[in-house]
């Protein structure tokens, strides 16, 4: 194998193994030598408009209007994402759950249907605008994309998926719990039937955490973190170990140190963790 010395510059030893023509593959067990990560070949549609589409959606450093779309997908998952947090506030959960709470009334000369307070929910409508751009873009990238089963087992794409599923499953959610109560004419949902479906839902809008991925997508800086902390797992691993040992020495040495206080807070060595 070929070891390059330690006063010898990358780029110069490099220049030496083509200047002698050594190949391809004495460079490319060099490059892998030297740490460096082989980039997986992407091919590109054969059709020339699907080609266009896909550098488009892509591969931001294309063109222009490249760019431009990347920005507007960032500030769209951007925005998503704050207003994933904001609706968490207090001073608005507490709005939409009064809104949500208040009796629906029941007069009989009335023709408006009844709405839903989650349709007229600012935040919701927000989200809707937000899904409509990301179910947009999934449909074009699919569209254009070279091969169906590779873009189905990239797991950037199954994270597109799974951040836009929580959406449909509280329209749809909703939508039966608004058929219900327009069909019903005497009480309501039971209170633990309508507990368990707002804890249900809880659940799935949780999923919506995972949108903050998809920055991953049009970001170089968070792809070379992702890829060094997936080059660095033993040593991580490693590190966990030691700081585990370190743990089990304090917390032996607290829980020895007072095992004779009758006041201790440490009653054993993993209350002292």
């Amino acid at each position: 194998r070929i070891r390059r010395p330690v006063n010898v510059p990358i780029d110069i030893f490099s220049e030496e193994i083509r200047f002698y023509q050594l190949g391809e593959e004495a460079m490319e067990m060099f490059r892998e030598d030297e740490g460096f990560i082989k980039e997986k070949e992407r091919p590109l549609p054969a059709n020339e408009f699907q080609r266009q589409v896909w550098l488009l959606f892509e591969y931001p450093e294309s063109s222009g209007p490249a760019r431009a779309i990347a920005i507007v997908s960032v500030m769209v998952i951007l925005i998503s994402i704050v207003s994933f947090c904001l609706e968490t506030l207090p001073m608005f959960r507490d709005e939409l759950e009064h809104l949500g709470d208040a009796p629906r009334p029941r007069d009989t000369n009335s023709t408006e249907p009844y709405r839903s307070a989650t349709f007229t929910d600012p935040f919701f409508i927000l989200e809707t605008l937000c899904v409509i751009w990301f179910c947009f873009e999934f449909l074009v990238r699919l569209f254009a994309c070279h091969s169906k089963a590779i873009f189905f087992k990239n797991i950037m794409n199954i994270i597109d998926i799974v951040a836009i599923i929580p959406y449909f499953i509280t329209l749809g959610t909703e939508l039966v719990a608004q058929q219900q109560q327009e069909k019903e004419e005497g009480p309501g949902q039971p209170q633990s039937q309508q507990a368990m479906s707002l804890a249900i839902l809880r659940v799935i809008r949780l999923v919506r955490v995972f949108r903050i991925f998809k920055l991953s997508r049009h970001s170089k800086g968070l792809q070379i973190l992702g890829q060094t902390l997936n080059a660095s797992m033993r040593e991580l691993g490693l590190l966990i170990f030691f700081l585990f040992i370190g743990v089990i020495l304090f917390s032996s040495a607290v829980y020895f140190a007072e095992a004779d206080e009758e006041s201790s807070y440490f009653t054993s060595i993993p209350d002292a963790f």
